[in-house]
C-alpha cells in the first residue's frame, strides 16, 4: 500500500496537465491521474487495484459511498476526510 500514498495527496484539481498523467509508467497510477484530472469518473473503471478505484471513484464522483468499500483502515479514513 505504500505505493498509494502519493497519489492521496495528489489531488489534482478538474481539467489540470493530462499530460503528465501519460509519463506515469504505473497503469493504475495512470488512470487514476487522469480521472482526477480530467473529473472523468470512467478512467476509475480502468483501475485494477480495488481500494484505488473506490477511492478514485469517491472523489470524482463525489460518492461518498465509495470510501466505506476500501478495506484498508487509513486509506478509508482518508477518503471520508475529505468529504
Amino acid at each position: 500500500m505504500g505505493w498509494l500514498l502519493p497519489l492521496l495527496f495528489m489531488s489534482a484539481p478538474a481539467f489540470a496537465d493530462v499530460s503528465r498523467c501519460y509519463s506515469i509508467k504505473d497503469r493504475d497510477q495512470r488512470y487514476y491521474c487522469l480521472a482526477t484530472a480530467r473529473g472523468d469518473k470512467s478512467r476509475c473503471y480502468a483501475i485494477k487495484n480495488r481500494d484505488q478505484k473506490n477511492l478514485c471513484l469517491a472523489q470524482v464522483g463525489s460518492q461518498k459511498n465509495r470510501c466505506y468499500s476500501i478495506k484498508d483502515r487509513d486509506q478509508k479514513a482518508l477518503c471520508l476526510s475529505r468529504f
